[in-house]
């Protein structure tokens, strides 16, 4: 999979993550074969991996490889589409389908190139389980639009603390090094926006 992907022209960079197989800017893509996935529906591992997936990554994406007629030859096939329904409308986490490895290979390249100059803007940001408080500073501060690992080190030593980072005025986010007036911009716009997104209402 690696060469294939060098072969394509991805820069491929291998490093142990979790969760998630792949990373492409900010989408986390966690690959599974049709059986994998079938059998990590049954033990309910599947449903941690997309919650973990969903907690560390922006943009989570699940895709399943494999030929789907094998579906047919499990007891209970509609597990295997109850489970698609539920992440694609109720997690809202998208499930993409391929038929072997090589069109793994182009569906990865191709989000490569749809995501432009996201890829190389965002950085992997995973958060295990446990930080210390300088890890927590610095994964407070990459969730800033843009900000990665290095920018979260330059605006934490520039501003002393996370709420300093997230209460400083465009000219002074913009005096940061590799900040510049346009990822200023955008931080103060997102910082200092109303929310806008609908509570959910409690059922009985």
């Amino acid at each position: 999979m690696v060469a294939r992907l060098r072969e394509l022209g991805a820069p491929v960079e291998v490093k142990q993550i979790s969760p998630g197989d792949y990373v492409v800017g900010e989408v986390a893509v966690e690959r599974k074969t049709v059986s994998d996935f079938f059998s990590s529906l049954i033990n309910r591992r599947m449903f941690d991996q997309v919650r973990r997936l969903k907690e560390s990554y922006p943009v989570p994406l699940i895709l399943v490889e494999g030929d789907l007629a094998q579906i047919s030859d499990y007891k209970n096939p509609r597990a295997f589409w109850g489970a698609f329904l539920l992440f694609t409308m109720k997690e809202h986490v998208p499930l993409i389908f391929t038929p072997d490895e090589e069109q793994t290979c182009q569906a990865l390249i191709t989000l490569h190139k749809q995501m432009g100059a996201k890829a190389s803007e965002y950085g992997l940001r995973h958060k295990p389980k446990m930080l210390d408080l300088e890890a927590r500073q610095r994964f407070l501060v990459q969730g800033l639009p843009s900000v990665g690992e290095t920018l979260s080190k330059n605006l934490l030593e520039r501003f002393g603390s996370v709420r300093a980072v997230f209460s400083a005025d465009e000219h002074a986010l913009a005096s940061v090094p590799k900040i510049g007036e346009k990822k200023a911009a955008e931080i103060v716009r997102v910082v200092t926006a109303n929310w806008e997104g609908r509570q959910k209402r409690l059922e009985e």
